[in-house]
C-alpha cells in the first residue's frame, strides 16, 4: 500500500505516540534514532550519540539549556546570509527565538523591531531586560522615537516598536542606521482598504527598509508573496511547515446558538483543572456575556492569592467594582483583549503563566497579533464576527493561526483545539490556511502613490490638492500616511458641512473660557465620525478632564444618563480611553485644525482647539514627554507617573536606565497604586 504521508505527518505520528506513553523519555530513548532522522531533536535529546553530537553542536547561545532544531539553524543562517528575508513557519516553530538568537550570535549594532501591539512591546521588552538581560546589557533599548533626541548609532541601541510609532517623515530621520529589521506578523501589510493601520505598516516597511542593511519579515501560513519582484530590496522566502508539536482539531458540534456557552463550560468541566486553555470569543461583547452568564454563577475561589487581592483592590477603586475582570479573576480566570489598560495585561498574562490556580485565558483576536504564552488547550466558541463585510470573517488562515497558539516548544507535545462549530459555521482545512498575500506597497494602491509623489494619474487627488490650494509636500507634512486619502476627504467634507457650528462654538469658548467642551466635542466627534453618539461623546467629554479623573468616577457619571449594560459602558469608555483619543480623534482633529489654517479662519479660533483639545490630549497622553512616555509604555500607571518622576528624576535616556531607576527608588515610591508597584517588581 502507497503511503501518502509527509514527513510532517510522520513527526506527528512520533510526537503522539510520545505523548500518549506512560514513560514519554523511556519511549524516546527507543526511538531515538527515528527522532534525530526525522529532526525533532528537541526529543531524541542525548539518547543516541548522533543526538548527543549534534545537540553539543547546536547549543544555544541565548540560553545554553536548549539546543535549536534543525530548522531554527536553517532560519539563523538564512538570515545571515541574506540581506533581506521573508520566513513563515507554524506558531509553535520558535520564530522569535531564532531572531533573539541571530542577535545574540552576531550583534547587530542598531536593532530595529516592529511589533503590532504594546502587548509584544512589552513581551520583547522583558526577553531583552530580563531573560537574556546578559546578553543584551550593551544595547540601549527605546520603545518609541523621541524628536528632541539625537540617538548615537555607533553605540548599540534596539527599538522595539508598534508602526504607529513610527508614521512620519521626522521619525524614520532620526533612524539614521539600521543594521538589522525585523517585522513581526507581517501578513498585516497586505492590501486592506478599509484600514488605515495597514497603511501605515506598509509606509513604515517602505521607508525602513530602504535604510536597513538586513530585514526580516515573520508571519505564519503564507505560502509566497506576490509582486515581490516590485519591492526594491526583494526579499528571499523562506518557508518551512516544521513543528515540533501537534495541533489536534476537535469539533464539537451543537444545534443551536444558545448551546454555545453550556457547551464551553462542558468541555472545560472535562479538562484536567491545571490545563492551561485559552478560550477565543470573536467580540468582546460575546466575551463579557459569558462572564456574566457563566463565570459568575460558578464557585468563588476560596483563599485569593495575595497580590491578585490587592489588584482588585486597586481595580475597584480606580475602574469599577462591577468590571468584568475582577468577576473573572474572582472566579479563576484572566482576561486579555485590546481594550483592556497595558498594565491589566501585563498582570492578567504573567498571572496566567506562574500561576496554577489561573489556568483559563478568556480572549479575543488580539491573541492572532502574536501574544506568546503557553497554552494546552484552546475552546473556539465562534469562528466569526457578526458582520456583513466579507474581510472581517475568519479564514482558514485565522482559524488555524488561532490553533496554533495551542501547544509550545518544551512544554506541550499536543495542542487540543475544541472548535464549537454550529451548521452554519464552515469546516477549515489546513491546507486552506496557507496564502499567498500582497503588500500594499506593491499593489494597485492610490494611498501608497500619494505617499510616494506619484498622483499624476490620479484626478481626484489632483483635484482635492488644487482645491485646497496645497501640494503634495504640503499634504505629506500635514497629514501623512495617518489616514487614507478617501477618509481625508470625507473628513474634509463633514467639516465643510459642520463648519459654522463649529466656529460659531469655538468663538463662543474664546469669549468664555470657563465654557465647558461639550458642545465643541460634540461637533468635531461628528465630523471624525459623520454620527453622533451622546454616550461616546459624553464619556469623550469626561475623559478630557485635565485632572485626570479616575475611570471609575467618568463611568459612574455616565451611568446615571445611560442604561447600558455596566461592563459594556465600562468597555466603552476603556476603548475610547486607551485607543480612540490618542490615536483616531487626536489624529483626525489634528487633520481638522490643518483645514482650518489653510482656510484662512482666525488664528485666535485655531488656538481655541489647540489649547483645549489637541494639547489637552498631549498632556494627558504624554505625547510630547518622552520620560513620561516611557513610564506608560512599561505599564505604569498613568495617575501615578508624575509622583514617580519626581522621585527618580529624568535623568535617563533608554529603558535599562529607566529599570535601573526604578528598582534602585522602589523604597521611596511608597505612595503608587498596585499596580505600578506590580509593574516594578515584575522588572527585576
Amino acid at each position: 500500500m502507497q503511503n501518502n504521508k509527509s514527513i510532517q505527518d510522520i513527526r506527528d505520528d512520533y510526537i503522539h505516540a510520545l505523548s500518549e506513553s506512560k514513560n514519554s523519555s523511556q519511549l524516546a530513548l527507543q526511538l531515538a534514532d527515528d527522532l534525530f532522522a526525522l529532526d525533532l531533536t528537541v526529543y531524541s535529546k542525548n539518547y543516541s550519540f548522533e543526538s548527543l553530537v549534534y545537540n553539543s553542536f547546536s547549543r544555544s547561545v541565548l540560553d545554553d539549556s536548549i539546543s535549536l532544531h534543525p530548522e531554527q539553524l536553517n532560519i539563523i543562517k538564512h538570515i545571515e546570509e541574506n540581506s533581506a528575508t521573508i520566513i513563515s513557519a507554524p506558531t509553535s516553530f520558535g520564530k522569535t527565538f531564532c531572531i533573539f538568537e541571530y542577535i545574540a550570535r552576531y550583534s547587530p549594532h542598531n536593532i530595529v523591531l516592529i511589533v503590532p501591539t504594546l502587548a509584544l512591546v512589552d513581551e520583547y521588552f522583558k526577553k531583552i531586560i530580563k531573560k537574556y538581560k546578559t546578553f543584551f546589557s550593551k544595547y540601549k533599548v527605546f520603545t518609541g522615537i523621541s524628536e528632541e533626541d539625537n540617538y548615537n548609532f555607533t553605540d548599540f541601541n534596539i527599538f522595539i516598536l508598534t508602526h504607529d510609532r513610527i508614521v512620519n517623515e521626522s521619525a524614520y530621520s532620526k533612524l539614521e542606521q539600521i543594521d538589522f529589521l525585523v517585522i513581526d506578523e507581517v501578513y498585516k501589510l497586505e492590501t486592506d482598504i478599509n484600514n488605515d493601520r495597514v497603511l501605515v505598516l506598509n509606509m513604515a516597511y517602505y521607508y525602513l527598509a530602504k535604510i536597513a542593511k538586513k530585514y526580516t519579515l515573520l508571519a505564519p501560513f503564507i505560502g509566497g508573496i506576490i509582486n515581490s519582484e516590485k519591492l526594491e530590496k526583494k526579499p528571499v522566502f523562506f518557508n518551512s511547515n516544521y513543528s515540533p508539536v501537534v495541533n489536534k482539531v476537535i469539533i464539537q458540534e451543537v444545534l443551536q446558538e444558545s448551546d454555545r456557552f453550556p457547551m464551553c463550560k462542558s468541555i472545560l468541566n472535562d479538562l484536567p483543572q491545571d490545563d492551561k486553555t485559552l478560550i477565543y470569543f470573536p467580540t468582546v461583547q460575546g466575551l463579557y456575556k459569558y462572564v456574566d452568564e457563566i463565570i459568575s454563577e460558578e464557585n468563588y475561589i476560596d483563599d485569593l492569592p495575595r497580590n491578585v487581592s490587592y489588584f482588585i483592590e486597586w481595580a475597584k477603586d480606580e475602574i469599577h467594582e462591577d468590571w468584568c475582570i475582577i468577576t473573572a479573576l474572582e472566579h479563576g480566570y484572566v482576561i486579555h483583549n485590546g481594550q483592556i489598560p497595558l498594565g491589566t495585561r501585563i498582570f492578567q498574562l504573567d498571572l496566567y503563566d506562574s500561576s496554577l490556580n489561573f489556568n483559563k485565558m478568556l480572549c479575543t483576536s488580539t491573541l492572532l497579533e502574536g501574544v506568546n504564552t503557553s497554552a494546552k488547550n484552546i475552546i473556539i466558541t465562534k469562528p466569526s464576527r457578526k458582520s456583513t463585510k466579507p474581510e472581517e470573517h475568519f479564514a482558514a488562515f485565522d482559524f488555524f493561526n488561532l490553533v496554533g497558539r495551542t501547544g509550545r516548544l518544551y512544554q506541550h507535545y499536543i495542542g487540543n483545539a475544541y472548535y464549537i462549530k454550529s451548521q452554519l459555521d464552515p469546516i477549515y482545512e489546513k491546507i486552506d490556511a496557507v496564502k499567498e498575500i500582497k503588500f500594499e506597497i506593491t499593489d494597485d494602491s492610490k494611498d501608497v502613490d500619494i505617499q510616494k509623489g506619484n498622483i499624476e494619474k490620479h484626478t481626484d487627488v489632483l483635484n482635492f490638492l488644487r482645491m485646497l490650494e496645497i501640494t503634495i509636500d504640503d499634504y505629506h507634512e500635514n497629514i501623512g500616511s495617518k489616514l487614507r486619502f478617501d477618509t481625508v476627504v470625507k473628513l474634509y467634507n463633514m467639516y465643510k458641512k459642520n463648519k459654522n457650528d463649529l466656529l460659531v462654538e469655538l468663538r463662543k469658548l474664546r469669549k468664555d473660557p470657563k465654557r465647558g467642551m461639550r458642545y465643541l466635542i460634540r461637533i468635531l466627534y461628528l465630523i471624525c465620525e459623520e454620527k453622533d453618539d451622546s454616550l461616546n461623546i459624553s464619556l469623550l467629554t469626561s475623559l478630557l478632564y485635565r485632572t485626570r479623573p479616575k475611570l471609575k468616577t467618568v463611568i459612574n457619571d455616565a451611568r446615571q444618563f445611560y442604561s447600558r449594560n455596566i461592563n459594556t459602558l465600562i468597555a466603552t469608555a476603556i476603548r475610547i480611553k486607551n485607543s480612540y483619543i490618542e490615536h483616531s480623534f487626536y489624529i483626525k482633529v489634528s487633520i481638522i485644525r490643518y483645514f482650518m489654517i489653510i482656510e484662512r479662519c482666525d488664528s485666535q479660533l485655531v488656538e481655541v482647539i489647540n489649547k483645549r483639545i489637541i494639547n489637552t490630549i498631549e498632556f494627558l497622553y504624554f505625547i510630547n514627554s518622552k520620560h513620561k512616555k516611557m513610564l506608560s509604555d512599561l505599564g505604569v500607571y498613568e495617575r501615578d507617573i508624575d509622583y514617580v518622576l519626581g522621585i527618580i528624576g529624568t535623568h535617563f535616556n533608554d529603558s535599562f536606565e529607566l529599570k535601573d531607576l526604578l528598582i534602585q527608588n522602589e523604597q521611596k515610591l511608597g505612595n503608587v497604586s498596585y499596580l505600578t508597584r506590580y509593574v516594578i517588581q515584575n522588572l527585576k
